[in-house]
């Protein structure tokens, strides 16, 4: 078998609309008969690597994208723009541990690439675009051109239907024909386990430049796309979720038939402010699902989960490893 697992094999569609997506194996390719496979921390890091966290937030000069990029040097990274105002940020890095002795000699190598895509608005000044690296993390600055100020009506009285209500009895209120909220699951992007195979992922679908997000919806995008990491000890396997804010009773752990651990959750926020003048309700919630095939020697029936101080811990077990039957051969002559 392969010694280094395929981490870009399994499949996992629409990672913004969490209730499509398909089911990722992290076991796939580094299992066999034996189950004496260990990952190496190389491996571990490459995967990690493959899958850099960026960020995005909009300031009112310009969109910002950060890059959580350790170890690299600005000459391994890309930033280009394409046709279609595409902005791909891309990165290479290849690494090898050599050690030996009078026994023996060991040579690990490790190599990992990534790459992300994202389709920039109809303001952005792409003959602009600058970039710096600094401490490992790469900022990528696109400038926007300057906004068009919408068209002011007198209301008396208005609502909007959205998750952001404010009704105002004293002043008029600027208003235009766009959505207040942003949709975080209408972009669509595929085989985020796969770099290479990503479908562009569009941030500013659903808003026009001169909307401002809430800071109660970009918490609910960050939400929807909680971290979970998977390890693998002698006992078990170990998945960690970072969900910060949740109880106990907002996660729920399931196991489907087909051995599929799927771990979700569910919560929901209301801010209110009032005064003589002015009445708002800010209400924000967010839900998010993770699933994961279990490998053949996990016992499901004793599967355990804990949750302190916002991360949730599952432990599933995994059956003795059988030894392999030896039996001795007699040589004759």
């Amino acid at each position: 078998m392969s010694l280094i697992p395929s981490f870009f094999g399994g499949r996992r569609t629409n990672v913004f609309d969490p209730f499509s997506l398909d089911i990722w194996d992290p076991f796939d390719g580094f299992f066999n008969t034996s189950a004496v496979a260990k990952v190496p921390a190389s491996a571990q890091e490459t995967s990690a690597f493959a899958n850099a966290r960026i960020d995005w937030k909009e300031t009112p000069e310009a969109h910002v994208f950060e890059a959580d990029l350790p170890g690299l040097k600005k000459e391994e990274v890309k930033v280009e723009v394409e046709e279609g105002k595409i902005l791909q940020i891309s990165g290479e890095r290849s690494k090898e541990h050599e050690e030996k002795n009078d026994k023996w000699h060991r040579v690990e190598r490790s190599s990992g690439k990534f790459l992300r895509r994202f389709r920039l608005p109809e303001n952005a000044k792409i003959d602009q675009v600058k970039a710096s690296m600094e401490n490992g993390v790469l900022t990528v600055t696109v400038p926007k051109e300057e906004v068009k100020k919408p068209e002011v009506l007198e209301l008396v009285k208005a609502s909007f239907a959205s998750d952001t209500v404010l009704t105002d009895f004293s002043s008029p209120l600027k208003f235009s024909n766009m959505s207040l909220i942003p949709s975080f699951f209408g972009g669509r992007r595929t085989n985020v386990f796969d770099p290479f195979s990503l479908d562009i992922w569009d941030p500013f679908d659903g808003f026009s430049a001169v909307a401002n997000v809430p800071a109660s919806a970009r918490e609910t995008s960050a939400f929807a796309n909680a971290r979970i990491d998977w390890k693998e000890t002698p006992e078990g396997h170990v998945f960690k979720a970072d969900l910060p804010g949740l109880k106990k009773e907002e996660v729920k752990v399931e196991v489907e038939e087909g051995k599929i651990l799927q771990i979700s959750g569910e919560r929901s926020k209301e801010h209110e402010e009032k005064n003589d003048k002015w009445h708002r309700v800010e209400r924000s919630s967010g839900k998010f699902m993770r699933r994961f095939r279990l490998p053949e020697n996990a016992k499901i029936d004793q599967v355990k989960a804990s949750m302190e101080n916002g991360v949730l811990t599952v432990t599933v077990p995994k059956e003795e490893e059988k030894k392999p039957e030896v039996k001795a051969i007699e040589i004759s002559g």
